[in-house]
């Protein structure tokens, strides 16, 4: 195996100097002179040793993404499309750039802490994350970290979060519905951990959650629909449960209100995609008796027939925001935006169908 000081050798340099760009430290270091060493470093298929690195306390090159929940949907996160693209677009990306990506559950901050330390992993990447956990775990944890899709009650960020417009997509998604014909669309999202133990007040309440994605598409969903002069209810954000079983059965509850509002807008593709399934099943036609919006744009919402209507967010992009920022936070660099927020778009497909009328 090759060690670093016969690629000092072959380069002309320091071992330190070779040391230091294989770590990114390359401010006094010449572009002729990394060129060359990276030149070096490809043509021997050089390999860092990464427990060496663990040991001396000099960075490991690993970043953890932290899954804020074990389960979605009723099976395990990992297993969500939304999850599976993010940590797909997050590990291609940190090997490009030399890191290794560590999963971590995140379910209790006491394992992430564990985890984090015993690996002396670089930085954090977190989704799932209320704002709440994240400001408890900061107290604990000494690690640059980058949330994703985590919104604040302050007024102002004071940790790195990227994030979509949610609130645009929502009302995208009832201007949408609304011109086509259905003032009294719901919109359904499924509970979260999160959002477990108000689910019961929100139905009670006509206070809002404030600082979740849903409720910001929500709320834009909201503003949309009354821009006519019309009135949309709290009781038209319908939560439905994490288990499969529990949804189908709600589902089947609520068939006849569902039927009478004539759409659906829809907080994932993935429940959107499960109603379309379970409409079928059930001889109802999508979209000519029941109209859904998805809200992702996964692979899957071409696969489905009908084709899915969805508000398209640039998952793969956000993975790749996260990374490069955490990366520049990871090489001492302090950056002036708290929240990158990217736009959305709605993709009008094949689910709804005009009202006549």
């Amino acid at each position: 195996m090759i060690r670093l000081q016969d690629i000092a050798d072959m380069a002309g340099v320091s071992r330190t100097t070779v040391s230091n760009v294989l770590h990114g430290k390359t401010k006094r270091v010449s572009q002729e002179t990394i060129d060359k060493i990276k030149k070096i470093l490809e043509e021997n298929d050089y390999q860092p040793n990464i427990g060496s690195m663990m040991l001396t306390g000099k960075g490991s090159r690993i970043i953890g993404f932290v899954i804020g929940y074990d389960y979605t949907h009723g099976y395990p996160s990992t297993m969500d499309p939304f999850i599976g693209q993010l940590l797909a677009s997050i590990q291609n990306q940190a090997e490009k750039i030399g890191y290794y990506v560590m999963i971590i559950g995140g379910s209790t901050e006491k394992h992430v802490l564990e985890i984090a330390s015993r690996w002396n992993v670089d930085g954090l990447i977190f989704i799932g994350y209320s704002e709440g956990r994240y400001r408890e775990l900061r107290r604990k944890l000494n690690k640059k970290a980058v949330l994703v899709d985590t919104y604040t009650l302050q007024k102002e960020y004071d940790y790195q979060n990227v994030g979509i417009d949610d609130y645009s997509g929502g009302y995208q998604v009832g201007e949408y519905l609304l011109e086509m014909g259905y003032p009294n669309a719901l919109y359904v999202v499924e509970e979260t951990k999160v959002l477990a133990n108000e689910a019961v007040r929100r139905l009670r309440s006509d206070k809002p959650f404030a600082g979740l994605c849903n409720e910001k598409r929500w709320q834009g969903f909201k503003a949309a629909m009354e821009k006519n002069g019309n009135f949309c209810s709290i009781r038209r954000f319908i939560v439905v449960p994490r288990e499969a079983q529990l949804r189908k059965l709600q589902y089947e509850r609520m068939l006849p209100q569902f039927l009478e509002a004539g759409a659906l807008g829809f907080g994932s593709d993935y429940n959107a995609i499960e109603m379309i399934n379970f409409l079928h099943d059930h001889g109802i036609k999508v979209p000519d008796q029941l109209s859904v919006v998805g809200f992702d744009d996964c692979m899957y919402a071409e696969f489905i027939r009908p084709r899915l209507t969805t508000v398209r967010q640039d998952v793969l992009r956000k993975g790749i925001t996260a990374v490069e920022r955490l990366r520049r936070m990871i090489e001492g660099e302090t950056l002036p935006e708290m929240y990158v927020s990217a736009p959305v778009e709605l993709v009008v497909r094949d689910s709804v169908r005009r009202r006549d009328g």
